[in-house]
């Protein structure tokens, strides 16, 4: 049976795609085992909230902070919006486990893929065209240290923009909608993307009533999901000031203009590959993708920070990457369409091609490599004795862990941790009856006399990890 050229695209799209799927989720399962995630506390925070939400009493310890609201100790009460934390728990609620959320977070993000593909196809009209579109996206850079970065809601907004972009360019009103809702659904901060939207110009040309009903609705539906529900719920469930305090955030110093363009000019050579290049074809969409890269680079994150244990502060990128790479596939499906109709206009894009793959694959090796100076957070001599006393620890057991050691702990109602006050058990460095492990980072920490003086027995040391017992009953 002879396959058309359509199948056969999809094919090889549907092929990428789980073969990428599998591949990083195979990575984020060792990277977990190895005790190597991006940031233990926060994959401990995610898994604790479902675990509180579906097999606990709703109360969570895990409490991560911000500079306008801290997390819990309800589940409802949180310092932002995302809706698609619900929509997960039925998952969950079958596979109780930090790594249902790593799976989870790896098969929608490379749904890029196809998103990637069906944004193409329908602004060049080509199968083969899309699929040299789709075909660039894992070549994108930071896509490799977003995908890494443990369960994210932010990176599971990825492929919806792009869908958000076919719809508002072709003027379909369900995929759209659909786009619209996946990004709102993930984090408050894609109402911006919706409200700028807005002005994304169409593929083809309209009335200017058409045009205006379009802009008013994309703002509204935007703008007032930030305002009236994101603010709505700040206000009513955090705290009348917390709305006054989302905006501080934003109010503090900021770079000068020198070091701004010096941390742009970083991004651009090895961020977002050859699509931030690609996506000046289409100025108007170019210029939507420009504010988040603008707002990325004027201090909210840097490519140098790659290199070291905040590297997980990389999730802000994702606006910025999201909508680079769907500019850029505007950008060179537009290209394509226009070289079609010109002679040698097939080994023009072919060149075309070629030259944003290379592009493309230079940054990503510049941003895999700068990631290789991070250093491990456990020794490896540490992780093999760790998962043999965890496995020990009981579901009733309060536990006090350092940061790093913290997400396979998390399926519990009681784990603390130290350096932040918000996260120390009441009363700390005294712990109660009902703590009965310590799992302690050294040298960083210093000792763990103060605990041994408690009661508790020193049961592994190890280069970087101290775990201590308790004996006796609750």
């Amino acid at each position: 049976m002879r396959i058309d050229e359509r199948t056969g695209s999809w094919l090889i799209v549907a092929a990428l795609t789980a073969a990428l799927t599998a591949l990083t989720t195979t990575q984020a399962l060792q990277r977990y085992d190895d005790l190597r995630t991006g940031w233990s506390w926060d994959l401990a925070y995610y898994n604790q909230w479902y675990w509180a939400l579906t097999q606990g009493d709703g109360l969570i310890s895990v409490r991560p902070i911000s500079s306008y609201a801290t997390e819990g100790p309800q589940v409802w009460k949180s310092n932002y919006l995302s809706p698609a934390r619900y929509m997960i728990a039925p998952i969950y609620m079958a596979f109780p486990s930090p790594r249902t959320l790593l799976v989870i977070c790896n098969v929608v993000f490379w749904w890029v893929i196809p998103a990637a593909y069906t944004l193409s196809r329908s602004e060049s009209g080509s199968s083969r065209v899309a699929l040299g579109a789709a075909t660039l996206v894992p070549l994108t850079p930071l896509a490799w240290p977003i995908v890494w970065n443990d369960f994210r809601e932010l990176t599971m907004a990825t492929p919806f923009v792009l869908w958000a972009f076919q719809g508002v360019r072709a003027r379909r009103v369900g995929l759209t909608a659909a786009g619209v809702a996946g990004m709102l659904a993930c984090r408050q901060e894609f109402a911006i993307v919706v409200a700028w939207l807005a002005f994304l110009p169409p593929r083809e040309d309209e009335d200017v009533g058409r045009k205006a009903l379009w802009r008013l609705v994309l703002f509204d539906v935007g703008l007032g999901w930030l305002v009236l529900a994101f603010f709505g719920y700040l206000y009513f469930f955090v705290g009348r000031y917390a709305p006054q305090a989302y905006f501080n955030q934003f109010m503090g110093p900021k770079p000068t203009l020198a070091q701004t363009w010096e941390t742009l000019s970083e991004f651009l050579r090895d961020g977002f590959g050859a699509w931030s290049i690609l996506m000046l074809a289409v100025p108007g969409a170019a210029l939507l993708a420009g504010f988040w890269v603008w707002n990325l680079a004027a201090g909210q994150w840097a490519m140098r920070f790659l290199t070291g244990t905040s590297w997980h502060h990389v999730r802000y990128a994702t606006p910025a990457v999201a909508t680079t790479i769907a500019a850029g596939v505007v950008g060179f499906s537009r290209m394509a369409a226009w070289l079609r109709g010109v002679r040698g206009g097939a080994a023009a894009m072919v060149v075309l091609w070629l030259a944003s793959a290379v592009f493309s694959a230079a940054g990503t090796w510049s941003t895999v490599s700068r990631m290789s100076a991070i250093p491990p957070p456990v020794a490896a001599a540490d992780v093999k004795p760790y998962w043999a006393w965890v496995s020990q620890v009981a579901p009733d057991d309060a536990v006090l862990a350092s940061y790093e050691f913290t997400a396979p702990l998390s399926s519990r109602k009681s784990l603390y941790s130290h350096v932040m006050n918000v996260n120390e058990p009441k009363g700390y460095p005294n712990l109660r009856p009902e703590f009965r492990w310590v799992f302690w980072k050294t040298p960083e920490y210093g000792g763990v006399d103060r605990f041994v003086n408690q009661g508790f027995v020193v049961v592994h040391r190890g280069p970087s990890l101290t775990i201590l017992r308790r004996s006796g009953t609750q």
